[in-house]
């Protein structure tokens, strides 16, 4: 599913007046391939974070961990 649609079903999904966590409330999804053009509307709020760190196997390779704030 593309980060944009995700991102608008998280928005009617989250309660963004009440934070609890150390960052504010937002979508935190996995995704693959090249992210450049998915996340460009959204880089001022965008982490991406390599899987790779955690997970050696080969099909985290391409895979990535995306927040955006909501």
């Amino acid at each position: 599913m593309p980060l944009k649609d995700l991102i608008s079903i998280g928005k009617r999904m989250t309660d963004r007046k009440t934070q609890r966590n150390a960052y504010p409330n937002g979508l935190i999804c996995l995704k693959g391939g090249d992210l450049a053009s998915e996340t460009a509307n959204f880089r001022k709020i965008t982490e991406i974070m390599e899987i790779k760190t955690w997970f050696k196997e080969e099909f985290f390779k391409d895979k990535k961990v995306i927040y955006v704030q909501l």
